[in-house]
């Protein structure tokens, strides 16, 4: 080949045809990981976890920006849309009608209790019927419910409400609690922290909640024989050393998400009163807490007087309204469009409040990056993949996983499709300065798969982690993966450790550390790869 070009052009042509050259010699996922770079993630970190997205809470105007520059990311990256068929504008990345966008579109309710809830005692005696009026926060708290609520119902006395088959102690067997509110006392009986493990008597006592709604009680009034208030007082506002530490009020609750459903939500109400208001109601009744206390813990039999002629009357508020919020889904079609994995971050965060943008570096612009860094090692191999693969970035994790829990119930494809999940929630801190290679993997034990080819890939490509293996047949956690779990997906999840910037101000984009992150993104790329090009 005869170059008729002098001086720098000519050089700069060679060197092109060499790196031409050196590139058709790497192998697909040599190419893969090249594309991981440091530039790359942290210049897309640097806009996620900006002031420009203020805070990314699910339904508002940062998420959207977040959105879009998501879907954006992933055109440049040569993924197609996997959203909704859909002919409206959709902000600003959209497709022709009837084609796809980026986006899957849903609604959340947002429920917000609505002034103060109220309760009252009505005891019905010979001489008539007395009322006594409870104060909110004194004589009694109770659960944001985040429905409206009017009831009236008689009162039973259960014990300590403490049901557990292994010791044979159930303070229900005798009592007909349909329709009724359950008086209880807090805690359990003494003689079973002698027969039980700790982890047995809180699911006992978590339990009793499950019991009580599925016998249909009306709800639970809960005492403490020793507690004289029952509430917390707020502190004083010049005790609070900045916005961030600023105390919520008694009275003041946070909005609470779900998704609409056709049913109403079936919160069971639970009210904690003081020991004065439990005395009221079991005045005159004959029944005797101490004596119940003091044979329950030696479990021995003591039958409770019946407890009528009390009842109470329950309200509360509440103002619901619709929040549209998106899912950002990307797909790269593989050889096989029957088969798929799902690669998915939530990139929502808290948004801003108390005069503070929570900007969410960690928690989850790095799980986002992770998400989209694999979307773009896998179209950098320039070979289409042997099964299909969703590159999903979740709304609304920060408000219940909601949106995972809306995709698996409307998925893009057939949910029998989709193999398995690999979900990335903050993987950008050490678990401690002491450790600053350690990272946990949880995944599904069935799948003893993911671990081979973790340790195998990790010795073959350098990667210096070291990984704490952990099996589970329902493998834990309070992130997006749990709605794969519990519709029987197998998942993957990398994650360093929670430090102490999670869910504070203070989750900024100098406090990661890029080296790790670099290193979860690239044992994610390698096994992802392995397992979209293999039969199992």
């Amino acid at each position: 080949i005869e170059i008729q070009m002098k001086g720098k052009p000519a050089i700069l042509l060679v060197y092109m045809l060499n790196i031409s050259i050196l590139n058709a010699q790497l192998t697909a996922v040599e190419k893969g990981l090249h594309a991981i770079t440091t530039d790359a993630i942290m210049a897309q970190l640097g806009f996620l976890a900006s002031d420009w997205t203020e805070g990314r809470a699910a339904g508002e105007r940062g998420e959207y920006l977040a959105g879009d520059y998501i879907a954006s990311m992933l055109r440049l990256y040569g993924v197609k849309p996997g959203g909704d068929h859909s002919g409206r504008t959709d902000y600003t990345i959209t497709g022709a009608a009837g084609e796809r966008s980026y986006f899957q579109n849903f609604s959340l309710i947002r429920a917000l209790p609505s002034g103060e809830p109220s309760v009252s005692i009505s005891i019905r005696s010979g001489d008539g019927t007395r009322t006594i009026n409870l104060a909110n926060n004194v004589d009694f708290s109770v659960r944001p419910l985040y429905r409206s609520v009017r009831t009236e119902a008689p009162v039973v006395f259960a014990g300590y409400g403490f049901r557990n088959e292994k010791i044979k102690f159930d303070d229900f067997r005798k009592t007909d609690i349909r329709g009724k509110f359950i008086l209880i006392i807090s805690g359990y009986p003494e003689f079973a922290d002698k027969r039980l493990t700790p982890h047995e008597i809180n699911t006992s006592l978590r339990a009793a909640e499950d019991y009580a709604r599925e016998k249909g009680a009306a709800g639970i009034l809960e005492f403490d024989p020793g507690l004289l208030l029952a509430g917390k007082a707020p502190e004083p506002e010049f005790l609070n050393m900045s916005p961030a530490e600023r105390s919520r009020g008694p009275y003041t609750y946070r909005p609470q998400y779900y998704l609409p459903g056709k049913t109403m939500p079936d919160n069971l109400i639970r009210i904690r009163i003081s020991a004065a208001a439990a005395a009221e109601i079991l005045k005159g009744s004959g029944i005797s807490i101490s004596e119940y206390i003091k044979h329950a813990g030696q479990n021995r039999s003591y039958d409770l007087p019946m407890l009528s002629g009390r009842s109470v009357s329950f309200s509360s508020d509440a103002i619901l309204s619709q929040v549209a919020v998106r899912n950002v889904i990307g797909i790269i079609e593989g050889d096989d469009t029957d088969q798929a994995i799902v690669i998915g971050a939530h990139y929502d965060h808290l948004g801003m409040k108390d005069g503070y943008i929570w900007n969410g570096a960690d928690d989850n612009a790095s799980g986002t990056v992770g998400a989209l860094m694999l979307a773009k090692a896998l179209k950098a191999t320039g070979v289409k993949p042997g099964k299909t693969i969703i590159i999903a970035l979740w709304s609304s994790e920060e408000t219940g996983l909601l949106g995972s829990r809306y995709f698996v119930r409307n998925p893009v494809i057939p949910l029998e499709n989709i193999r398995m999940n690999l979900n990335f929630d903050m993987i950008s801190r050490y678990i401690s300065e002491e450790n600053k290679k350690g990272v946990d993997m949880t995944y599904t034990a069935s799948r003893a798969l993911f671990r081979d080819i973790t340790e195998a890939n990790l010795k073959k490509y350098g990667i210096d982690l070291e990984v704490n293996y952990h099996p589970s047949d329902n493998p834990p956690g309070g992130s997006d993966h749990r709605s794969f779990v519990e519709a029987g997906i197998p998942v993957m999840r990398f994650k360093p450790g929670h430090r102490e910037e999670y869910h504070t101000p203070s989750d900024e984009i100098h406090t990661i550390d890029q080296d790790i992150m670099e290193k979860i993104i690239r044992i994610s790329f390698v096994n992802i790869w392995d397992l979209a090009n293999s039969e199992w």
